[in-house]
């Protein structure tokens, strides 16, 4: 055997730090926006913020407008490849084509902008502001939307975890379980699958000498359930309720019945006591208090937190600040991005004008690296901000029928519809539309609530599987609730609406929305 050495010429896609930070960008909540924003002004002197007082008059042309961005479409037009072209248009008059994705835009910079930098005048590299008004009156949005900003379960378990001491890769673990969690404070994740996760995305952040175990996820876990309120953390109802007993007197009466019982939720659920005296081994005396006492804890830990309620958490989104405004004037849907949202940053030219060309000194080399990381940044955020635009006009586009008439006319659309229409690439649609809300005149929606597969109907047409699940919703809000619909009656009812579908697809509809059977509502515990 003989042992040589030989070079070898190979080709590989490799995710600079810059371009994750352009991904990562994507996919963040307004709120996760802002943290990161003000992590990059405590770390970049080169960034500032423009503060309010002096936005409004600022005419300084290298920084990112937080003015609304926006755009609109006639009802009366349908959505066409010309129509389609024209918003391209009006974009490319003020803005330069630098790739179709965050990945095409943050190599060009990468690239080129920091000797840009340095040969050009400042007010010269970036020739545009952000779009602003491209059709609309901006005043009228303002005074169709006025909410108030309110912290939501995350926060407040973030806030609490700041005094628990943990160490900095404890935080991050944190970190990944509360944005894994639902609206309800509940991570729905067993602990195997939070550590495949979490070491994916250890590895992808390139986070090295970090020996991350199951017992590690479990303790951060149980720190994050030590939180108030009681049950938040959990990964589900019976651990809810669980951590909430846990924390009673161990001397209150039926504590011990109640926990044995929690073995069996479903049961609890059916009210099925037979089924219980039976596994339990308890008496009808021992079972009857310890359910009384199960009735007194809270299955929604995050109740407090959230602006409204939904009994089977179907539909609007209901904890979130908006990230896109959607109004109706005259003929006319009007999309917009929240001005609230959008950072407001520019470069400070204090610092920028003391670098010096062809100075290889340590104070310039480190202004040029910050003034470049500063620029690199405003820009994602920028890019981020056009492609949240247009998508969310795309979706309100393709879903006019829903802003007009409601869920149950849904129409079905997946995620390739709105890249092949937009130009990005289908997991970038997939990142901007993470953890983005819209507020329209019908509610606050998740962007992802739009998108749906589709059924065939007796007629050839595609309907959607949302709005199927709205007449479904539709019909059992409506029932009888001594006499509610079985899923057959259902099935039955679909038809004579031209959709036809198996028993066992409404049963899996149902459960979805989180709604009980025909016997479950009948008698709810």
């Amino acid at each position: 055997m003989k042992i040589a050495l030989g070079a070898k010429l190979t080709t590989g896609l490799s995710l600079t730090p810059q371009l994750q930070q352009a991904i990562r960008l994507l996919q963040l909540s307004s709120i996760e926006l802002e943290q990161e924003v003000q992590q990059k002004l405590d770390s970049n002197p080169l960034l500032e913020r423009i503060e309010q007082d002096e936005f409004g008059n600022d005419t300084h042309r290298d920084d990112l407008s937080g003015d609304f961005l926006q755009d609109d479409f006639s009802l009366k037009n349908s959505l066409s490849k010309s129509s389609q072209d024209n918003y391209q248009d009006d974009c490319q008059d003020d803005y330069q084509d630098y790739g179709s994705d965050a990945i095409d835009s943050s190599e060009y910079f990468a690239s080129n902008n920091l000797e840009m930098a340095i040969d050009s005048d400042w007010g010269e590299v970036y020739t545009h502001e952000s779009p602003t008004a491209l059709h609309a009156d901006i005043d009228e949005l303002d005074d169709a939307y006025k909410f108030s900003t309110r912290g939501n379960i995350q926060d407040h378990v973030r806030w609490q975890l700041n005094f628990k001491h943990l160490s900095d890769i404890e935080m991050v673990i944190a970190e990944y379980l509360i944005d894994s969690m639902d609206e309800k404070g509940f991570i729905r994740l067993t602990t195997d699958e939070l550590f495949a996760s979490l070491d994916t995305m250890l590895s992808f952040y390139q986070v090295e000498e970090v020996d991350l175990t199951l017992e590690n996820v479990e303790a951060v876990v149980k720190q994050i359930q030590s939180c108030e309120p009681l049950g938040v953390g959990s990964r589900n109802l019976s651990e809810c309720l669980l951590l909430q007993l846990n924390h009673l007197p161990n001397d209150s009466e039926n504590l011990e019945n109640a926990k044995k019982l929690l073995s069996y939720p479903d049961l609890i659920i059916a009210n099925n006591i037979n089924a219980l005296l039976k596994e339990t081994n308890l008496n009808i005396e021992d079972i009857q208090p310890a359910l009384a006492l199960i009735r007194t804890l809270d299955p929604n830990p995050a109740s407090a937190y959230q602006q409204s309620q939904s009994q089977f958490d179907f539909g609007p989104e209901s904890y979130d600040i908006p990230d896109v405004l959607v109004v109706q004037h005259k003929d006319s849907w009007q999309v917009s991005l929240n001005s609230d949202t959008l950072p407001k940053l520019r470069i400070n030219q204090e610092y920028a004008n003391l670098i010096k060309r062809n100075d290889e000194s340590a104070q310039n080399l480190y202004l040029r690296e910050h003034l470049n990381d500063a620029r690199l940044f405003i820009r994602s955020i920028e890019e981020r901000n056009q492609n949240l635009l247009k998508v969310a006009t795309c979706i309100v586009k393709r879903q006019q029928s829903f802003f007009e008439h409601g869920a149950t006319v849904m129409q079905p659309m997946i995620l390739k519809d709105v890249a092949d229409e937009v130009g990005l690439h289908e997991s970038t649609v997939s990142r901007i539309t993470t953890s983005k809300t819209m507020l329209t005149p019908k509610g606050l929606f998740g962007l992802k609530y739009f998108f749906s597969s589709h059924v065939a109907s007796e007629d050839g047409e595609n309907v959607s599987s949302t709005a199927i699940s709205a007449m479904i919703k539709q019909m059992i809000d409506n029932e009888n609730p001594k006499k509610p619909l079985s899923d057959n009656t259902i099935v039955e009812n679909l038809k004579t609406q031209g959709i036809d579908i198996a028993r066992r697809t409404v049963t899996k509809y149902r459960e979805a929305m989180h709604i009980g059977s025909s016997t479950q509502r009948k008698q709810r515990f």
